[in-house]
C-alpha cells in the first residue's frame, strides 16, 4: 500500500501548534425418503410383516419379517435416503445384529428393529444433500450456504432481491447525495454506447468540514452547526472524536450528530502523535459501543506520518486525513492517496472571507479538498486555532450558495473518488448490444462500506443493475448502487 509522507519540516511545525487536533431462495430436501426402516415389528414369531415399514419411505418394499424371526432381509432393502445405499441395505439390520434369527430372534426384540433400514444418515442425505457454503456469495446473487439439501440455506444470504447479476432484481435507492445540476434535463435518446462516471456526484468540486478532538464548543454550538444542514443532507459534517474525552464524549448531540446524517471519524483514544494499533482500536470500540458507528476515516492526531504506514490496523479503514494541506484530490488521482488526505487549517480568529478564499485555492481544477477546524472561540477546553462560530457558519453558508461544491462527510466523499476510479479501470463484457461492468467493491478496499453510489451518464440506451431499470434523474444522471456489483447498458 502506497502511502504519502509528510515532511519533517510540516510535522515538526504541527507538532509544535499542538493540533489537537441474493437471488431467489432454492427449495431445501431432506434427501431421499427416510424412515425407520423396513417393516419393523416386535411380535408374531417376533418379525411378521407388522412394523413400521412395509414400502414405506425410506423402506423400498421391505418387512422386518416375513418367517424370518426378527429380521427378515433386514432393515434395509432397496431403500434409503439416496439411492439403494444409507447405512441400510443388509447393513446393520437384515439378518444380524439384533434382528434376523440372530442376536434377540424369536419373540425377541423382533423384526428388523436396531438400526436397521436406511435410518440416520442414510443415502445422499445428511448434512446438507450438495451442500456448499457458497453459491455465488457477496451481495446478492445466488447466494447461500446450501445447495439443494437441507442444511442451512437455498440460496438465501445477503441478497435477496438485490442480487447482483443474472436475471435478479436489484433495489436501487436513491443515494441520499445533493441534488446536482439543472433539473428538466432530457434522459438521451441515442444508441447507447458509452457510460461515464461524473466527478463528485456532479458538482464541479468538493468539500469536507472537518471537526477534531470532540471539543466542547462543537458541542456548545452545535444547533448552529446542525441548522446548517437544513434541507437534510447539504451540509453534512465529519467530526473526528477524540474517545478518551468521556465527558464530552457523553453529551447528547452525538446521537444527534449521527441521526441526521453526519460521520463520527476515529481521532484515537489518547490523541497521541506516535500510531498505536491499540491506541486506534480502542477509539474505534468506543464508537462502536456508545453510537452503533463503525468508523472508515481517521484523522491522525497532530497529522503524523505514522498513522500512514501503521499496519494494522490501518488497512482496516478507508482513509487517513493529514494536518497539512498539499493540494486538493483529483478525480483522476490515484486511491494511494486515501492514506494522506491533505486538509486546510485557517489562521485563528479567520474572517469567512480568508476561509472562503481558502476553499476556492484549495479545490482549485475541480479538487477535493478538507477543511479543518478545531472549535470555536469561547470552548471550555481550548481548541487549537478556533475561529468565530459566525465567520465559520456564513462560510459554509458561502460554500452552499455557490451550488458548484459537493459539501458532504470525509467518509462520503472519499468512497465516491476510490468507486469512480476503478470503475474507469474495468473493460465491460459485450454480448450482442449489451456491455456489462461487473466489480468487487471488496477489490477496492477491504473492507469497503455498504450503501453508496456512483452518478454516471450515458449517450443513450438503457442501463440496468440485474432486471432492474435504473432510473433517469432529470438533473442529468442515472444513480448505480455500488452494492449491486453490476451495470449493463443496453443498445436501445
Amino acid at each position: 500500500m502506497n502511502s504519502k509522507v509528510l515532511s519533517a519540516a510540516l510535522v515538526s511545525f504541527l507538532a509544535l501548534a499542538g493540533c489537537d487536533g441474493g437471488g431467489t431462495t432454492e427449495t431445501s430436501h431432506t434427501g431421499g425418503s427416510s424412515g425407520s426402516g423396513g417393516t419393523t415389528g416386535s411380535g408374531g414369531g417376533s418379525g411378521g410383516n407388522t412394523g413400521s415399514g412395509g414400502t414405506t419411505g425410506s423402506g423400498g418394499s421391505v418387512s422386518s419379517g416375513g418367517a424370518t424371526s426378527s429380521g427378515g432381509s433386514g432393515s434395509g432393502g432397496t431403500i434409503a435416503t439416496g439411492g439403494t445405499s444409507g447405512t441400510g441395505g443388509s447393513g446393520s439390520g437384515g439378518t444380524t445384529n439384533s434382528g434376523g434369527s440372530s442376536g434377540n430372534g424369536g419373540s425377541g426384540s423382533g423384526g428388523t428393529s436396531a438400526t436397521g433400514g436406511t435410518t440416520a444418515k442414510g443415502g445422499s442425505t445428511g448434512s446438507g444433500g450438495t451442500t456448499s457454503t457458497a453459491g455465488i456469495t457477496g451481495r446478492g446473487g445466488v447466494t447461500g450456504t446450501g445447495g439443494p439439501g437441507p442444511a442451512s440455506g437455498g440460496s438465501s444470504g445477503v441478497g435477496g432481491t438485490t442480487g447482483t447479476g443474472g436475471g435478479t432484481s436489484v433495489t436501487v435507492s436513491p443515494s441520499g447525495y445533493p441534488a446536482a445540476g439543472a433539473s428538466g434535463q432530457a434522459k438521451p435518446s441515442a444508441t447507447g454506447t458509452t457510460v461515464t462516471v461524473l466527478p463528485w456526484a456532479g458538482f464541479k468540486s468538493a468539500i469536507s468540514f472537518t471537526h477534531d478532538d470532540t471539543n466542547s464548543s462543537q458541542i456548545s454550538n452545535y444547533s448552529q452547526l446542525a441548522a446548517l444542514n437544513d434541507k437534510g443532507n447539504n451540509a453534512r459534517f465529519t467530526f473526528y472524536m477524540q474517545t478518551g474525552k468521556t465527558t464530552e464524549l457523553g453529551n447528547a448531540v452525538w446521537p444527534q450528530a449521527v441521526k441526521a446524517g453526519h460521520e463520527l471519524g476515529n481521532h484515537t483514544k489518547s490523541h497521541q502523535s506516535a500510531a498505536s494499533a491499540s491506541d486506534i482500536d480502542a477509539a474505534e470500540s468506543t464508537l462502536k459501543s456508545m453510537f452503533g458507528v463503525t468508523a472508515y476515516s481517521v484523522a491522525a492526531p497532530n497529522g503524523d506520518a505514522s498513522y500512514q504506514t501503521v499496519v494494522p490496523p490501518m488497512k482496516e479503514f478507508l482513509s487517513n486525513r493529514t494536518a497539512g494541506n498539499s493540494g486538493g484530490i483529483a478525480p483522476t488521482d490515484a486511491p494511494s492517496k486515501q492514506w494522506a488526505l491533505p486538509c486546510i487549517i485557517p489562521a485563528t480568529g479567520a474572517s469567512a472571507s480568508a476561509m472562503e478564499s481558502s476553499i476556492t485555492s484549495g479545490t482549485s481544477g475541480g479538487k477535493w479538498n478538507i477543511f479543518l477546524v478545531h472549535g470555536f472561540s469561547g470552548g471550555s477546553d481550548g481548541a487549537y486555532q478556533p475561529v468565530s462560530i459566525t465567520e465559520y457558519t456564513n462560510t459554509v453558508k458561502w460554500t452552499k450558495d455557490q451550488g458548484t461544491y459537493w459539501i458532504d462527510t470525509v467518509l462520503n466523499v472519499s468512497v465516491y473518488w476510490i468507486a469512480g476510479y476503478n470503475f474507469n479501470k474495468l473493460t465491460p463484457t459485450t454480448s450482442g448490444t449489451d456491455k456489462t461492468w461487473t466489480w468487487k467493491t471488496s477489490d477496492w478496499n477491504s473492507p469497503f462500506p455498504p450503501g453508496h453510489y456512483l452518478r454516471v451518464k450515458t449517450d443513450g440506451g438503457t442501463l440496468k443493475q440485474g432486471s432492474t431499470t435504473l432510473a433517469w434523474d432529470d438533473h442529468g444522471y442515472y444513480e448505480v448502487s455500488l452494492d449491486a456489483g453490476t451495470l449493463t447498458l443496453s443498445a436501445q
